[in-house]
């Protein structure tokens, strides 16, 4: 975790916080209250985590730092003044707000003419807004596509520029929605490191707590659109009985054993020179020697063998701009490369590619890519109809797939209205609803809270189906899939168990996949959230003397108090069974009107102890 010291950075003495929220309300058109009665201070150079699950108002919020949405009651005052009017605009130019999708940000013909938008409208001249450009580029690594369309990049490309975009101004405050979502670990590690070296007021919306932690210093809990507790970071991960009532209890990803999941029988591994039968039965599909290039001259695939059996369960890794979505869009046969393509022994002739999507389905990413009806039984209805399927099939397919995803119930429901990780599973059902023969999922665990990634994870390992998993998502990884197969500049370079892919000592060197700031956070957490904090009562006896008409002398006094004590304890090694008692007899100080002084306590199995009587005694309560 970042010492706080190193985030401040001189500026003009600001009487009060830098911002001040004051009942802030708010409510979207014809839709949920998102904010309800937000009381805030954010002071100059803080680093705060804005935590949350899916739809308590995190985003809303952030918008209304920025100006972006104005509030329908209550207050926003930035550097004292509300955000308002002529300072509203004067302000926009001071605070920079990342969005989780970059393509929300990026507009310009060209990489350089979009982040040089920003600066031009601070009043640079248009060398000056090149030159603040090009070095905002040269940080995150894109200098060489400066002259570049944005949408020919990846999507960790494209995140980076945006960021660049917000960079180039120079921001006193940066506010961040997700920005390592989907983001491989390198890339992450880039963001990690721009991220520590600025020295302004942060806020970072972010369900990864691992990068929280090592990022912020403060975490502020948003829940139902109120403010339900503002702790420091080291509180909010130490404590998992308040992670799991807020729905943000990550320590499952923390646990030992991951990686040693029953995972059923071995999946069988075909050689990436040449794809083969697997025990005996005719592949699913196949690529062998496969090569795709874009209008502008890309080469995204190179000389690709691939192979998918029937059953199998298997993962496609590699760093940003590997070539995985473009692998993708030519399995599901929106593009056309060159090589050969089978697809169940027959060749995937243009006219075999117009009918792909009925054997192959896919959850997108981005959820709201592909949902686009006005109720959750019409948008499971919609691929049903499309292949011809009866009125009745179609009702019982649609109860079958909301159930196999936890949304019994839903068919009225309104998807805009739902949250992120419910549209997520609704996605997954309509798919499911289809009945695909493989089914390809992009990065499902992106912008879900830990309680939804969770229960996603419960529900995908539950489903019988042949399952590509692309993902940077090293957890579900090793959860759900037997085979990985790596990517790196556009051919595949390793084809392998996933066992043996997580105990390959390169893991990372080549195509980025390490995740070194994760391993080292974790195990901070870890030790973090062993160090127990319970309270019980202690019943002492101590002497002192009185002073009295007849003479002086010292009696006695025996009384009762509570205070919190924290224990720390290590774990056997291995899987030993252990427990976490607490000690029953230990020492401690007092200070008061005594002096200090140091006693041994013995704590009853029941934890109570009635009141002493006698002579002198007296029952109080103390810190």
């Amino acid at each position: 975790m970042q010492d706080a010291a190193a985030t401040q950075i001189p500026s003009p003495e600001l009487e009060g916080p830098l911002f001040q929220l004051t009942d802030l309300n708010y409510r979207y058109v014809n839709g949920p209250r998102a904010l309800n009665g937000v009381n805030l201070e954010i002071a100059a150079g803080d680093r705060i985590a804005l935590v949350g699950q899916n739809g308590s108002g995190k985003t809303t919020l952030i918008k209304q730092l920025c100006g972006l949405l104005l509030p329908e009651k209550g207050e926003v005052c930035f550097k004292g003044e509300p955000l308002s009017g002529d300072h509203l605009d004067r302000s926009r130019l001071e605070i920079g707000l990342l969005f989780q999708d970059p393509d929300d940000q990026l507009f310009g013909h060209t990489l350089i003419d979009d982040v040089a938008f920003g600066p031009s409208n601070q009043g640079l001249s248009r060398d000056q807004a090149r030159k603040a450009s090009l070095r905002a580029l040269d940080r995150v690594h894109l200098v060489d596509r400066a002259y570049k369309p944005p949408h020919h990049l990846s999507f960790g490309q494209k995140k980076r520029a945006a960021l660049a975009g917000l960079l180039a101004m120079q921001p006193a405050v940066l506010l961040l929605d997700e920005p390592t979502a989907n983001l491989d670990p390198s890339q992450e590690q880039v963001f990690l490191d721009l991220l520590m070296d600025y020295k302004g007021t942060l806020v970072c919306i972010s369900h990864d707590l691992l990068f929280l932690y090592e990022l912020c210093q403060r975490a502020v809990v948003v829940k139902k659109g109120r403010i339900a507790h503002d702790y420091t970071m080291n509180d909010l991960v130490a404590q998992r009985n308040e992670l799991r009532a807020h729905g943000l209890d990550f320590s499952f990803r923390l646990e030992s054993g991951t990686k040693g999941m029953d995972k059923g029988p071995s999946a069988s591994v075909c050689q990436v020179e040449a794809p083969s039968e697997t025990a005996g039965q005719p592949l699913m599909l196949e690529m062998r020697d496969y090569d795709f290039r874009y209008a502008d001259g890309t080469q995204a695939l190179s000389g690709v063998d691939f192979c998918v059996a029937p059953g199998e369960r298997m993962a496609l890794v590699g760093e940003n701009g590997a070539g995985k979505t473009t692998l993708l869009s030519c399995l599901l046969g929106l593009q056309q490369g060159e090589g050969t393509y089978l697809f169940e022994d027959k060749p995937v002739t243009r006219r075999l590619r117009k009918h792909l999507w009925r054997n192959i389905g896919m959850v997108f990413q981005d959820s709201a890519d592909q949902l686009f009806c006005p109720s959750v039984g019409e948008e499971i209805a919609f691929g049903l109809k499309q292949m011809g399927a009866p009125k009745k099939e179609i009702q019982q397919r649609t109860a079958e797939a909301l159930s196999l995803v936890r949304l019994e119930g839903f068919e009225p429901r309104v998807p805009l209205h739902m949250s992120g990780g419910e549209r997520k599973r609704l996605a997954l059902a309509c798919v499911l609803a289809m009945s695909p023969k493989l089914l390809i999922l992009d990065e499902p665990s992106a912008g879900l809270d830990p309680q939804g990634e969770e229960l996603l994870l419960s529900i995908l390992s539950d489903l019988d189906v042949t399952l590509l998993l692309v993902s940077h998502d090293m957890f579900f990884v090793s959860a759900l899939t037997h085979r990985t197969v790596v990517m790196h500049q556009g051919s595949i370079c390793q084809n392998l168990s996933t066992d043996a892919f997580f105990d390959d000592p390169g893991l990372g060197n080549l195509n980025g996949l390490a995740y070194t700031f994760r391993q080292r956070c974790g195990e901070a957490i870890q030790t973090l959230q062993h160090e127990h904090e319970h309270s019980h009562f202690h019943r002492h006896v101590h002497s002192h003397p009185h002073a009295h008409e007849q003479g002086a002398h010292d009696h006695a006094h025996e009384h009762i108090h509570g205070h919190p004590h924290g224990f720390a304890h290590n774990h056997p090694g291995g899987d030993q069974p252990h427990h976490h008692a607490r000690r029953r007899y230990h020492d401690h100080a007092h200070d008061g009107e005594h002096g200090s002084h140091d006693h041994g306590h013995a704590l009853p199995d029941d934890h109570s102890i009635p009141p002493a009587k006698g002579r002198g005694s007296r029952t109080e309560k103390g810190s």
